[in-house]
């Protein structure tokens, strides 16, 4: 019921906007995609792993979209101007357990509001890895890898600023924001983004990016003196992109993160500190306007304490691209992800699933 209220307000808003300010360039966008798929591998031990994101069952195939997105952008004036994005996928369910959808995006921007740089202020994405989604530009295939191993949010509440540093070359990105994703804030703890860009002609762009999330500090419960101390339980992520493009022909992108956690591993003695990496690399190749292939292998190690061995990943990807009409695709791929080996030596078969997957916009 209040996924149709949502939508009921969301379309009234656009109806009057419209209606009323016609003269404006408003638009309302609308964008799709999802698969049919087919678990055709999957060992009877990867369904209880943690850190793997192809962890359900062997055998499950079927239709299924994975995110619908409706969006209306509204211009005030040359500078000032707004978007709301609403997003349904099959973990926001309703109570009765159909597809709901929820608020995406809803933010004012004012572009040259602060030395040639734009504010905006509301729901948006973090800057970690905005710029290297852009670049990757396959998301109807997969997030990317600090978005699928869910290193943070990739939306926010909070105000940023972002802009050129002297040239054109050279630009930032900042933001303060309530490290709680789309949902409401329940403390005082924020997080700070921040992000440098370079991109010294058409081809490569080069991104480095650091963002500290606050956190509540927690007891120390192996401490045996009489003043028990507060234990610092921030995480930090640092981010490094860089891509190449022969524009409408070739595109490489490469991109690494490095995660530290404070005091979050138990190692039955102490509350020590753990860390996290990962690597991605991705190719897309156009070979005309209707064929393009995209393939892609990440490497995750989800936690490098030396208490915590034999978990990182390897998450493959492989497709086809067909561009049936303007922004309608039908790509045939196959992701697949693979473990390392068990303590004891016990191999675990990787999962493998083919998928049909069909996006388009509007």
């Amino acid at each position: 019921m209040k996924s149709i209220s949502l939508i009921f307000v969301f379309c009234l808003v656009f109806y009057f906007s419209y209606s009323q300010q016609a003269n404006q360039k408003t638009s309302f966008s609308a964008l799709m995609f999802g698969d049919y798929f087919y678990n055709v591998q999957r060992d009877s031990l990867a369904t209880s792993l943690n850190f793997a994101s192809l962890n359900d069952a062997k055998n499950i195939n079927g239709f299924r979209y994975r995110r619908i997105y409706l969006t209306y952008d509204y211009p005030f004036d040359q500078r000032i101007s707004t978007k709301i994005t609403l997003e349904s996928d099959q973990e926001a369910n309703t109570s009765n357990g159909k597809f709901g959808f929820f608020v995406k995006d809803a933010y004012i921007k004012w572009d040259s509001s602060f030395f040639k740089s734009s504010l905006i202020v509301g729901i948006q994405s973090p800057p970690t890895y905005l710029y290297s989604e852009k670049w990757w530009a396959h998301r109807f295939l997969e997030k990317t890898i600090n978005n699928l191993r869910k290193t943070e949010e990739s939306k926010d509440f909070g105000l940023s600023l972002n802009g050129n540093i002297f040239t054109n070359r050279w630009f930032y990105h900042v933001m303060v924001g309530n490290n709680s994703g789309n949902k409401t804030e329940i403390d005082r703890f924020k997080s700070i983004y921040s992000l440098i860009g370079y991109k010294p002609n058409n081809h490569f762009l080069f991104t480095l990016s650091y963002s500290h999330h606050f956190q509540i500090r927690t007891l120390d419960f192996y401490d045996t003196s009489s003043t028990i101390q507060l234990l610092n339980k921030d995480i930090s992520l640092l981010n490094f992109f860089v891509g190449y493009q022969i524009k409408d022909k070739l595109y490489f992108g490469l991109e690494a993160f490095y995660e530290r956690f404070n005091h979050a591993f138990n190692s039955g003695s102490s509350l020590d500190n753990y860390d996290s990496y990962g690597t991605c690399f991705f190719v897309n190749y156009k070979l005309n306007n209707t064929f393009s292939f995209t393939g892609r292998i990440d490497y995750y190690e989800p936690n490098h304490h030396i208490l915590a061995t034999h978990d990182y990943r390897i998450f493959s990807l492989l497709a086809t691209n067909v561009q049936v009409y303007k922004s309608i695709i039908i790509s045939p791929n196959i992701i697949a992800e693979f473990y390392e080996k068990q303590s004891n030596g016990t191999k675990i078969k990787p999962s493998i699933t083919p998928r049909i997957t069909f996006y388009w916009k509007y």
